[in-house]
């Protein structure tokens, strides 16, 4: 899957010269938490909601002995904004963009073709992605087993499953505390689990969870 297949081509915006207030207004009324900045079709850079909380100066102290803070007035995007923008492009595979949002801790990518701003995707839309992929919202089992890293182990389990009434609908994996094995993460059409688990379990494989 692309990144131009689920990337948001309604992008709001912001210029250079404009004020730090307005991009505030701009995430508040769009409940978004960055905005990337362009000259033209041009993309810039980029200012976030932690870019505007760092700009913030205190103004007063309450009764409670609390600081307020405001955005320093005539502030402006530019001054504030990160310019050297990590973006992907529409062809970019959805894993990849997945990868350096997680790695960068950031909130989203700016989609750029040919040097010009043609969308955005974020975190929450990749994780949408992988869940819409999980079949998560689906009504599913799933079934969470320790196999060794061998092909035959993973073709033998799925055999395992289809035998005992299983259609599965998607496979997870993460590590194992024993590098020589991972564990799989079967999640199936709604199904009677128990007999899937104990055919596993005769098999010599551990089912670490099991859930209806």
């Amino acid at each position: 899957m692309l990144v131009g297949e689920r990337m948001r081509r309604k992008v709001i915006t912001v210029k250079e010269d404009d004020s730090l207030q307005k991009a505030f207004n701009l995430m508040k009324k769009s409940a978004i938490r960055h905005l990337p900045v362009v000259r033209g079709e041009e993309l810039v850079g980029i200012i976030t909601d932690r870019d505007l909380r760092q700009a913030m100066v205190p103004v007063e102290v309450n009764e409670k002995g609390k600081e307020a803070y405001r955005l320093p007035k005539g502030a402006l995007v530019e001054e504030h904004m990160t310019q050297n923008v990590l973006t992907v492009t529409p062809f970019t595979d959805i894993e990849v963009a997945a990868r350096l949002i997680y790695m960068h801790k950031i909130g989203g990518l700016p989609v750029v073709e040919e040097g010009k701003l043609i969308g955005i995707i974020t975190e929450t839309d990749i994780l949408g992605i992988f869940i819409e992929m999980m079949g998560i919202l689906m009504a599913s089992s799933r079934v969470d087993v320790v196999l060794g890293q061998s092909p035959e182990a993973f073709e033998e389990a799925c055999r395992l499953i289809k035998t005992h009434g299983g259609h599965i609908i998607s496979v997870g994996m993460s590590g194992h505390a024993d590098k020589s094995k991972r564990i799989y993460y079967f999640r199936l059409e709604l199904c009677d689990v128990q007999p899937i688990v104990e055919a596993l379990s005769q098999a010599g494989y551990h089912v670490t969870s099991a859930l209806e």
